[in-house]
């Protein structure tokens, strides 16, 4: 950096800046010059240049002295040998602090580039708990190497480009760093998509002076007019940023930039509140408004902190025209975000009150304490980080905020944990709604609970916001943790009464904990029930199984038990046979039918079809659900089955059924006829060897002349 630079800078801070302390900032410029002292980047350039622009950066964005100075200082302890203490010897603890805070994020260069964005986006966000101000160097520091990109190779530039869009821009979004957010995806968008980037500019350059005149025909008439009315208003074109262009062309499936209704744009700045309606009003008498496109972000607030009033109307020559309305300090915050709500000026932070006011940055904060893997943390939040965001009203007419694509269980768990947890059914405006259809915008939205009711694991296909999905696999981790802990116990129980064994003693229970690397009885129960302690290892452990008692031949026949029906065989409860378990009346599932498992008290498992309402119910308000899946053999077993079906009343039509039957290879066990008026139901009960025979067999009884129905029911005694 150049002697030149630095006086140009500290000049500007005297003159704009005059909170800073600009000798101060002098100091860690000349400072953060020595230490980097022969180190160069990719550009050639020294290195002391990037410290420089980043301390130029958020200078310009308002930040207070301790987080000017780290920024110039922010590489010095990983880049070098100086310790932070010399920092906070030098500069004070709080820049120390905040140096130190900017360098744990630094990773592990061994990691995947998944693994580094999920963790760059967690320590990103961690590091607002602490001290806010670290997050606001780290993108400083991100935008100026996003301006130097073009030094480094294709393929680094590339994976920057990506991992900016993909986390650090939401990011700034979610903090309301319009400013900073806006150069980062226009500069990833650069370098990403160079060729599209060009035409782009290109095509823009060839309509500037076009647009800029059209601009001055919506201003002056909207000048004069606020002039009249005597309201001090500041109105200037705005422009729109490459990148969001580029996505709404590409949205829209179009290329001509007149397609977008919203291009030409219009910003005023006002005083107060007031008189933000007060213009609003002025707005639409000049022209009209586009049904649809008006949003009240001052009386609803975005999450991020945002607020302005926004309309499209159509504007001069019949095109659409976007206007923003706001206060400066509405400005200000929709350029600086949280660092607007740094004192400065008082010489304290407020990162208590950005906490406190960004209710989205509260929630995602409690989430990561819970969460410890960071790409299963990255996975829960990335559909907060970029969505738009939906506005819906409970019974008392509250407004809640709720990204874009919301259900109604978002909508619950928005509320309180406990009415998602027990969340039964939703009415929108009166009426009923199910549960994954997602929610507009003005919608008024009431919850039936019940306490019966529990989240199912097919919530999480449709649930939006980060906080119901940690409330959804919490729930769902707990009731499945019982699950395997009662299927351990019956496991645990039939092994040991294979042995003789009532109970086991508590030399053999610390023997099995400590095989098992268990830390109590529980934790046993459910080890052995995930599979994590398997049945070899468990029998290993146990004492061996004794022989039969020797007795005469006369005895042993009057004794003979008939052995377990190798249907207990055929089917793998968490991976193992011989389980006690029978199928489920309602459904009687058979071989190539998918399954799931329900665990009853002492009648072992209950075997449902997936498709079986009744084992959906019974499963979504118990949940005590395991993996259950056919044995290779179950497709060489005899299952029962009943069929019911119902025809018109004519001769031979017994005949004709039983026929059938015996077509299609399947045995039938029982027969009953009842007649109904001018019909006839006839129940079937057949054993079949998989799904494919029934659907035939069902198939074929459909072609019956005169059959109106056939229907798969439950057994009957």
């Amino acid at each position: 950096m150049s002697a030149e630079g630095v006086e140009r800078l500290v000049d500007w801070i005297r003159g704009n800046r005059t909170d800073l302390d600009a000798d101060g900032v002098r100091r860690a410029l000349e400072f953060a010059d020595q230490a980097h002292e022969g180190q160069r980047r990719k550009s050639g350039i020294p290195y002391a240049d990037h410290p420089f622009e980043v301390c130029r950066i958020l200078a310009e964005n308002g930040m207070d002295a301790a987080t000017v100075m780290a920024g110039v200082l922010h590489d010095v302890v990983e880049d070098t040998e100086i310790p932070v203490t010399e920092i906070a010897g030098k500069f004070g603890q709080d820049v120390a602090f905040l140096v130190e805070g900017v360098t744990k994020m630094a990773l592990l260069p061994s990691q995947t580039r998944e693994q580094r964005q999920a963790e760059t986006y967690r320590k990103m966000l961690v590091s607002m708990a602490s001290d806010p101000r670290v997050i606001l160097i780290k993108f400083a520091d991100r935008l100026h190497n996003l301006r130097t990109l073009r030094y480094m190779a294709p393929d680094k530039r590339k994976a920057i480009a990506s991992e900016t869009l993909e986390v650090y821009a939401p990011l700034a979004h979610r903090f309301g760093l319009g400013r900073i957010k806006w150069e980062l995806e226009d500069l990833s968008f650069k370098h990403l998509h160079p060729d599209e980037y060009a035409k782009l500019v290109e095509k823009i350059a060839e309509k500037r002076a076009e647009r800029e005149a059209y601009i001055r025909s919506v201003v002056e008439p909207l000048d004069e007019r606020l002039r009249n009315a005597n309201l001090k208003a500041e109105v200037v074109g705005r422009p729109k940023h490459l990148h969001s262009i580029w996505r709404k062309l590409r949205e829209k499936g179009v290329t001509e930039l007149d397609s977008i209704h919203d291009l030409n744009a219009v910003r005023i700045i006002v005083d107060s509140v007031a008189e933000c309606y007060e213009v609003l009003g002025y707005v639409h008498g000049l022209w009209a408004p586009i049904a649809g496109r008006f949003k009240d972000y001052v009386a609803v607030p975005k999450s991020n902190m945002y607020q302005s009033l926004h309309t499209t109307v159509m504007g001069p020559e019949g095109r659409g025209v976007e206007v923003q309305i706001r206060t400066r300090e509405m400005d200000r915050i929709a350029n600086e975000g949280i660092a607007a709500h740094w004192a400065y000026k008082q010489g304290v932070s407020s990162g208590g009150k950005v906490l406190s006011e960004n209710r989205w940055l509260e929630q995602i904060l409690r989430l990561q304490q819970e969460t410890r893997d960071a790409p299963e943390f990255m996975e829960m939040v990335q559909g907060d980080l970029s969505a738009q965001e939906i506005f819906v009203y409970t019974p008392r007419g509250d407004v809640v905020q709720l990204p874009k694509g919301a259900t109604a269980v978002d909508y619950a768990f928005e509320i309180h944990t406990g009415l998602g947890l027990h969340c039964a059914g939703a009415r929108v405006d009166g009426n009923m709604l199910q549960l994954h259809q997602p929610l507009n915008s003005g919608q008024t939205v009431e919850i039936i609970r019940s306490e019966n009711a529990h989240p199912v694991r097919d919530w999480l296909r449709f649930v939006r916001t980060s906080k119901a999905r940690s409330a959804i696999r919490r729930h769902l981790k707990q009731t499945e943790a019982e699950s395997d802990r009662i299927l351990g116990r019956e496991i645990l129980a039939r092994e040991l009464g294979r042995r003789q064994i009532a109970a086991a003693p508590a030399e053999l229970v610390a023997l099995l904990l400590e095989r098992s690397g268990s830390d109590d009885l529980d934790d046993l129960h459910a080890r052995i029930g995930r599979g994590d302690f398997s049945p070899q290892q468990l029998s290993a452990a146990l004492p061996a199984v004794p022989p039969p008692p020797r007795q005469g031949m006369f005895a042993r026949v009057l004794r003979r038990k008939p052995a377990a029906p190798a249907t207990q065989q055929a089917i793998l409860v968490g991976g193992q046979n011989g389980i006690l378990h029978h199928r489920a009346g309602c459904c009687q599932p058979v071989p190539g039918e998918e399954i799931r498992g329900y665990i009853t008290q002492g009648r072992g498992i209950s075997l449902h079809a997936s498709s079986c309402a009744q084992g959906k119910r019974m499963i979504a308000r118990e949940g005590r659900e395991v993996d259950v899946e056919w044995d290779a053999s179950a497709a060489l077993l005899d299952w029962e089955v009943t069929l019911e079906v119902t025809a018109r009343d004519r001769p031979n039509l017994l005949r004709d059924l039983t026929g059938v039957l015996s077509s299609t290879k399947v045995n039938v066990l029982r027969a009953a006829i009842s007649t109904v008026g001018d019909s006839v139901r006839d129940r079937f009960r057949i054993s079949v060897r998989d799904l494919g025979q029934l659907d035939n067999c069902v198939a074929s009884l459909r072609g019956v002349p005169g059959v109106l129905h056939v229907l798969r029911t439950g057994a009957t005694g």
